[in-house]
């Protein structure tokens, strides 16, 4: 039986059982498909390519430590995102910058009348989201991943992806809205 992909490609519950087999060298073929993948999301969770790129380092360090464990129940893929996603929380509680659920209503919303929102200023109110929103709003958006996958690696329901997305959806539209400017008459 051939398990390649169109084009030669060997799939990656062959790749993984290679490796589970015993075949090291084979966990490469694993880390060069899925590391600019994995660096592109640590890289939206941490907004540090420094960050990023020992994210990147211990995620796979982890996963193929860990690889004799997986049991296919997910994607590779799927299995990889949660473990990096796991580092990026990790590197969050070690800096001590986890945002506490009463600080995050303080980001400030462009002026009215001002031009697109700039993505600095977008990048910083995703940052001020608790993990599990900010986690589930970028893998929908930036990774396109359907809500199953992302609550597999949330570790949690499909429907409480997709309630964690829609929260975070509502807090950036709140945030971006402008204040409402002091209509009272002056004197």
């Amino acid at each position: 039986m051939d398990s390649s992909k169109p084009g030669g490609e060997i799939d990656d519950r062959d790749v993984v059982a290679r490796v589970q087999g015993g075949d090291r060298e084979a966990f490469g073929i694993l880390v060069s498909r899925y590391q600019k993948m994995v660096f592109a999301l640590a890289q939206r969770m941490t907004g540090s390519p420094e960050e990023a790129r020992d994210v990147v380092q211990t995620s796979f360090l982890n996963a193929f430590r860990q690889i004799a464990s997986f049991r296919g129940d997910a994607s590779f893929k799927t299995w990889v995102y949660g473990i990096a996603l796991n580092e990026c929380r990790m590197l969050y509680r070690k800096s001590g910058r986890t945002v506490a659920m009463d600080a995050v209503a303080d980001p400030v919303a462009p002026p009215a009348g001002g031009h697109a929102l700039n993505r600095l200023i977008l990048g910083k109110m995703v940052e001020r989201l608790p993990d599990k929103q900010r986690a589930a709003l970028v893998l929908r958006i930036c990774d396109d991943l359907p809500f199953r996958d992302i609550g597999e690696i949330l570790g949690t329901s499909e429907a409480s992806a997709k309630v964690n997305y829609f929260h975070a959806v509502k807090k950036l539209r709140g945030w971006m809205r402008p204040e409402p400017e002091d209509e009272g008459g002056g004197s």
